[in-house]
């Protein structure tokens, strides 16, 4: 594989994590909302969505930094 080669595949990877952790973040702040609009949380709204949100992305990107070179991370 050439040099050109892996800067691509590296930008691609983490372009598609990022949009992952975007809509994984997305999918766990709209899950908090409904739940917050049926009644089943009783909790102050804006935070709890930021904080499911901020917390489900942060969850994704560390799945891919675990898994972009893994052949280093247990290697070494």
């Amino acid at each position: 594989m050439s040099k050109a080669n892996t800067k691509k595949d590296w930008k691609a990877y983490w372009k598609f994590m990022l949009v992952k952790s975007f809509r994984t973040g997305l999918q766990s702040a709209i899950g908090v909302y409904l739940s917050a609009q049926t009644g089943i949380l009783d909790v102050e709204l804006g935070q709890i969505i930021l904080v499911s949100f901020v917390t489900a992305a942060l969850t994704s990107l560390q799945a891919a930094l675990e898994q972009y070179k893994p052949a280093v991370t247990y290697d070494q």
